[in-house]
């Protein structure tokens, strides 16, 4: 359910030609990339007034703000930035076109993603490198929905829905979508809702073309079609022009030892995003509505392309992780590993199995007995947690230090995930 990521391509185009060391000791817009790329945030935060009225500056003034969900701001700087980028040829043109592309999606401007994809794709292919079929593939998707309406919600007041777990320890929720019941899988790391073909076909939903590759938490990457789903009643919420991926139905389902589940279809990101704050009742209930205000407490949550990210402190340092609640235990990735992997002579080490799009991977894992870490003012630690041994592509893997899942707040009253502030909370009563 996760899509092929361009995202850290500015790691390798920033300093092109550039000695990257000398340039950060001398240049604020370098200082600030190389503190950016390396999710440095409070840096990023302190450089930001010290950046200098230029094309170059923009650039990073607007990838800083679509890391914070800023969609007009990230808007506005880049276009500004694009045009002098562009005419120096500057690599920093292409990421910040892959940058415009991921705003235009999250905002379902669905053309004006494809006419930044296209532009990258037919004029900065030598740029983009290994990551061009990623880019042609988001590209297809993109131009398969140019023709459709953007995604839009209503609420009629606040509602709270019941959820339940399913088999692989995941939420379930019900909705009615073009007036059929269904189950829906709640997976905030989900770049796109999700459908199986079977289910497609009860929705009646028309096809709108083929994508190219979808990528996945397994490695795996799969073929797609994309479809709209006219109207969904969640509770107290009416969406209208959801975008779907129809995936085939064995595609979606997941064998684990001792327990396998086929799921019908999921809510990704563009929902949460949608809905705006979500309140988690413990893994008996949402809560959903109006907005209330904005929300007190937490810390702030940044994005990862279309992947909600926290900061955590462990290790001496503070460093990023995804926000999953189509995780139902929290994994550390091979970034950690490499932190720890000097003390780790006594954990257990295994071969486990991960569920997801296109089937089940088995990772070298190292299973940590008490990792021990802060998220703002809660001080949390987790018991056995398996740690990454192999970096791997797709949400959690480098530069994350993993995901965190549901036993994060298992000890808590629930959590919520607040996408109009951009905040996340665990709730303690």
């Amino acid at each position: 359910m996760k899509t092929r990521s361009f995202r850290h391509l500015l790691a390798v185009l920033a300093c092109a030609g550039i000695p990257c060391a000398m340039a950060g000791r001398t240049d604020p817009v370098a200082q600030a990339e190389a503190a950016f790329d390396a999710w440095r945030m409070d840096e990023v935060s302190a450089l930001l007034p010290t950046l200098p009225d230029t094309a170059d500056g923009d650039y990073v003034r607007g990838l800083v703000a679509n890391r914070l969900n800023d969609i007009e701001a990230s808007k506005r700087a880049l276009q500004h930035a694009l045009p002098e980028l562009e005419r120096r040829h500057s690599p920093r043109a292409t990421n910040a076109l892959l940058t415009l592309s991921d705003d235009y999606q999250k905002a379902a401007a669905y053309g004006d993603q494809a006419n930044a994809l296209r532009e990258a794709v037919e004029h900065h292919s030598k740029d983009l490198g290994t990551a061009a079929q990623g880019v042609k593939d988001v590209l297809a998707l993109a131009t398969a929905l140019s023709g459709s309406p953007r995604q839009t919600i209503t609420f009629s007041g606040p509602s709270r829905l019941p959820i339940r777990r399913n088999p692989l320890g995941t939420f379930d929720v019900d909705a009615v979508a073009n007036g059929v019941d269904g189950s829906w899988m709640l997976d905030s790391g989900a770049n796109y809702s999700v459908v199986s073909e079977s289910f497609a076909r009860r929705l009646g939903l028309s096809i709108k073309g083929t994508t190219g590759g979808v990528g996945s938490t397994t490695g795996t990457s799969v073929q797609s079609e994309v479809a709209v789903v006219e109207e969904i009643h969640l509770g107290s919420a009416t969406l209208r022009h959801v975008a779907v991926l129809v995936v085939r139905d064995d595609l979606l389902h997941m064998k684990l030892p001792g327990r396998e589940h086929q799921i019908s279809a999921a809510f990704g990101f563009p929902v949460f995003q949608a809905l705006g704050q979500i309140h988690f009742h413990g893994d008996k209930a949402i809560s959903i509505g109006p907005a209330p205000g904005s929300m007190e407490g937490g810390v702030q949550i940044y994005m990862d392309g279309l992947a909600p990210v926290v900061m955590v402190a462990t290790e001496g340092e503070s460093v990023p992780l995804a926000l999953d609640t189509g995780s139902s235990t929290t994994s550390l990735s091979s970034a950690y590993w490499m932190k720890v992997k000097d003390r780790a002579d006594a954990w257990p080490r295994s071969r486990h199995p991960s569920a997801g799009l296109g089937g089940a991977r088995s990772l070298d894992t190292v299973t940590q007995p008490a990792w021990k870490f802060a998220i703002g003012k809660d001080e949390i630690t987790l018991k056995n947690v398996r740690i990454e041994t192999e970096s791997r592509p797709g949400p959690g893997g480098p530069p994350m230090f993993g995901t965190l899942g549901q036993d994060l707040w298992a000890n808590a009253a629930g959590f919520t995930l607040d996408f109009r502030s951009m905040r996340f909370r665990i709730d303690r009563n």
